[in-house]
């Protein structure tokens, strides 16, 4: 970590010297190697398959989601994407978002679930402005060919007793999704991409998943934090529903997207997740709830 921290510092500070990246603090997600310099802004750096393509739709995204003037401040695109030689990834300069990470990112009192409210209500005022800008639902992680590469590349390589199951589980979210009204959808709508001052939200971060969408695509990732029954009031009732059918499917999504972009390690992490889950019987809901 310390190594490709150094390479990374190293072609910041070649590409937008005016920073102090060498006190920029660094963290890896599970597409995205991310310095934040503590003068202002972020590198993100693509890890994995298919950089070109990944960073250019979520540099799209970004700029589509300042055409339409959210309510929120969402981080916007200073830089890039660039190709980089030394780390060999597609970088892409933002500003960093105001606020900070909820403390304990499980609790889910009354304050924040009104402030989850807000936040959902104002995305779903700018849909209208951001029209047919926003890539198609599950694009991160094959849009429409996600189900095929479910069934022809990810089914075979889980545990036999869980492959119907995941199957099912595809099925059902795909015919779920068809009655559904679109709207603006983060698409990773969790606490962790949540920054908060007290219990007011200053931002959102990390839209590379958004698209226009299902609704229930945004209570999913809530719903693993927090359980369906506290998310219950978020949605009306066939939403929550959904909810936790996307819910169901996410790690299978996660796997799709590590699969496109070669890394296995995170393909065989998120198939592992699916099957613990599916014999735990918490793949709906962390309590073990599951959809009427």
């Amino acid at each position: 970590m310390e190594e490709i921290r150094d390479v990374l510092v190293e072609e910041a500070v070649a590409r937008w010297p005016e920073h102090d990246w060498n006190a920029g603090d660094m963290h890896r997600g599970a597409f995205h190697l991310v310095l934040t310099a503590p003068d202002g802004p972020t590198v993100r750096a693509i890890q994995g398959h298919r950089g070109r393509e990944r960073s250019r739709r979520e540099a799209s995204v970004l700029a589509a989601l300042e055409a339409c003037r959210l309510s929120l401040v969402v981080p916007r695109v200073i830089g890039g994407p660039i190709w980089s030689e030394v780390p060999r990834t597609w970088l892409t300069l933002v500003t960093t978002a105001p606020g900070a990470s909820a403390a304990d990112l499980q609790t889910c009192k009354s304050q924040r679930l009104a402030a989850y409210a807000e936040t959902l209500d104002s995305l779903r005022v700018a849909s209208s402005r951001v029209g047919d800008t926003l890539p198609p639902t599950r694009a991160w992680c094959g849009g429409e060919r996600w189900p095929d590469i479910v069934r022809r590349v990810l089914i075979p390589l889980l545990h036999e007793s869980v492959r119907a199951c995941a199957a099912e589980r595809v099925e059902s979210l795909i015919d779920a999704e068809r009655g559904a009204s679109l709207t603006l959808c983060h698409g990773d709508f969790g606490p962790h991409n949540i920054l908060w001052t007290n219990d007011r939200v200053d931002s959102i971060i990390d839209f590379d998943h958004a698209c226009i969408g299902d609704p229930a695509i945004d209570l999913a990732p809530l719903i693993s934090f927090h359980g369906a029954a506290n998310v219950a009031p978020l949605g009306p009732p066939d939403e929550v529903r959904r909810a936790m059918l996307h819910r169901a499917a996410l790690p299978l999504q996660v796997a799709a997207a590590a699969h496109l972009a070669g890394l296995r390690f995170l393909r065989d992490h998120a198939l592992g997740n699916f099957e613990r889950r599916a014999d735990e019987g918490t793949l709906f809901d962390p309590n073990g709830d599951r959809p009427d």
